[in-house]
């Protein structure tokens, strides 16, 4: 308690995803699915001109499902759980968990309980973001960093 106050520890998890093997949506499908599963909102930040690409891949590249979304004039942001916008502002599902891809940066995570940040290795822009974002994020008290890389067989694991 500070004064009448009381004072309540926020955490933010931040999790990088490495990238070595194909691009960046099979693990965006992989956490969409865990999100949805635990009944969580996530927002997906990509660049303008790839939303049209993420939001036909989360529809349609599993074979016997698919990721229900919304972006951009949608109308179903009262019924879906995923967002998908070039703009961390533009969040009317109001998500508390967000994903940046294809080298998306993120001013303020206050708003965000937990970050994914999905980059490719083999770019240095993208891999000197994530270095930089995991210094800034990882220096607060209040923050934790996760790493993940792709193991040869492509799935993942957590790295210390």
């Amino acid at each position: 308690m500070v004064g009448n106050q009381l004072v309540i520890n926020v955490l933010h998890q931040f999790d990088f995803y490495h990238i070595t093997k194909g691009d960046y949506i099979n693990p965006a499908i992989l956490i969409s699915e865990k999100v949805l599963k635990n009944s969580d909102k996530l927002l997906i930040l990509a660049p303008k001109d790839k939303l049209a690409y993420l939001s036909d891949k989360l529809w349609g590249e599993k074979k016997d499902s698919f990721i229900a979304h919304g972006w951009s004039n949608d109308a179903l942001s009262d019924v879906v759980s995923i967002w998908l916008s070039s703009d961390a502002e533009d969040n009317p599902i109001e998500a508390d968990m967000l994903m940046l891809t294809n080298g998306q940066s993120l001013d303020n995570a206050a708003d965000f309980k937990r970050v994914f940040i999905l980059f490719d290795g083999s770019s240095k822009k993208e891999l000197d973001l994530a270095r930089s974002q995991w210094h800034g994020w990882s220096s607060k008290a209040k923050h934790v960093c996760r790493y993940f890389t792709q193991t040869p067989s492509g799935s993942w694991q957590q790295r210390k």
